[in-house]
């Protein structure tokens, strides 16, 4: 009873929420908002999406999470996951820069679907979107995303601009929620990694391996 009750409460938590992000977005809309209102609205999001994740961990723990896989194109699949993510700004009030790096992105020529593959589609892309709340809380103004494709498994890249991971300022290693979710994540895809490195060219460097069917 008492783990039942547990459940509801988090689920009533993570309604209330919801209402909550749709109340400061349509307040955001509104002319003259100050920064403030834009902070309120970012927090609520990155603390439902921490809600959700711990909800798919509890899930994974329990009982394991079963992928619904499904044939995604990979670059069009990265580009909604932007198109969806709320906009933010950087640490002294300027308007990131999110994209896809489609220069970065690499394929192998003896990749079984080149430029697609069997993923569940919605617990890589939370996935993808804990890195990216990582990444917004350190860069300087911009956050790069793309892939890498071998024969059976690829790997989601996330970059910042930030100082580095060796930097006292810079992306401490985490082995809170976020990096549990993303091994949860590569563990229901048969198996993968999870890394944060400093970047060859700077800032910290993301990466998830998922295998692939």
């Amino acid at each position: 009873m008492k783990e039942a009750l547990s459940t509801l409460v988090i689920h009533d938590i993570k309604n209330s929420l919801a209402l909550l992000e749709a109340d400061l977005e349509q307040l955001n809309h509104q002319p003259g908002m100050p920064e403030e209102a834009r902070k309120a609205y970012q927090r609520c999001i990155e603390l439902k999406q921490r809600l959700v994740s711990f909800l798919t961990l509890y899930k994974h723990e329990q009982f394991g999470l079963k992928p619904n896989l499904v044939e995604i194109d990979l670059l069009e699949f990265l580009q909604d996951t932007l198109d969806v993510s709320p906009s933010a700004s950087g640490k002294h009030g300027h308007a990131f820069a999110l994209e896809v790096d489609e220069s970065r992105i690499r394929i192998a020529p003896d990749a079984k679907r080149r430029g697609s593959a069997q993923l569940d589609e919605y617990l890589t892309g939370m996935a993808i979107e804990s890195a990216l709340n990582n990444a917004l809380r350190y860069a300087a103004g911009h956050v790069w995303l793309w892939f890498e494709q071998e024969t059976d498994k690829v790997t989601f890249c996330v970059q910042d601009d930030g100082p580095g991971l060796d930097h006292p300022a810079g992306n401490a290693p985490s082995t809170g929620v976020g990096v549990a979710l993303c091994k949860a994540v590569a563990e229901a895809h048969g198996g993968g990694s999870v890394s944060l490195t400093d970047g060859p060219d700077g800032g910290a460097l993301f990466k998830l391996t998922l295998h692939t069917a």
